[in-house]
């Protein structure tokens, strides 16, 4: 291979130095542009990602626990730092929720916000009071919104008039 190599790549290299310096060049400008487009490519589809999870309401970072819960303590302590523009404490949970005419129990997905804080932070999960509800609905205690795949898995109307009451039971617990 070696004598190969001497024989004739080594002689072209000799006779003609510049045109294996162009054909080097070209090579070397070939991979920087590929990795150019590379690059451009990766950073356009972070931001398109990035306007997605915007747009849905998803958070650019989450706490969550290995197990059990958080300590109340950290969301004070991740709110007050520098980095962090806007905090709001989540709480999920999945409960099966039965209607006031004993509709078989459907399994929802029940999430806990700050409303004060939500329509900075992810405006889609905004939650919106039934049409002839107070104007301060939203700050009633032991009030549930419920979204289109929620009315329609417990067979609510979806005109916007509200359910009567709705059991909620996680474990042992139960929630009217």
């Amino acid at each position: 291979m070696i004598a190969l190599l001497r024989s004739f790549s080594w002689q072209e290299l000799r006779h003609h130095p510049w045109r294996s310096a162009a054909a080097v060049v070209a090579v070397m400008l070939g991979v920087a542009l590929g990795f150019a487009v590379h690059v451009i490519n990766a950073s356009a589809l972070d931001e398109f990602s990035q306007a997605v999870r915007s747009v849905n309401g998803q958070p650019d970072l989450e706490l969550r626990p290995a197990q059990g819960t958080l300590p109340d303590a950290l969301y004070g302590q991740v709110a007050a730092l520098p980095q962090v523009a806007l905090a709001s404490p989540l709480l999920e949970l999945t409960a099966q929720a039965r209607g006031a005419d004993g509709v078989a129990p459907a399994a929802l997905r029940i999430i806990g916000v700050d409303a004060l804080v939500l329509p900075a932070i992810a405006p889609a999960l905004m939650p919106r009071a039934f049409e002839g509800s107070e104007r301060l609905a939203l700050f009633t205690p032991a009030t549930v919104f419920l979204n289109a795949a929620a009315l329609d898995a417990l067979r609510l109307p979806a005109d916007g008039t509200a359910p009567s009451s709705i059991t909620l039971q996680t474990g042992l617990q139960s929630h009217t």
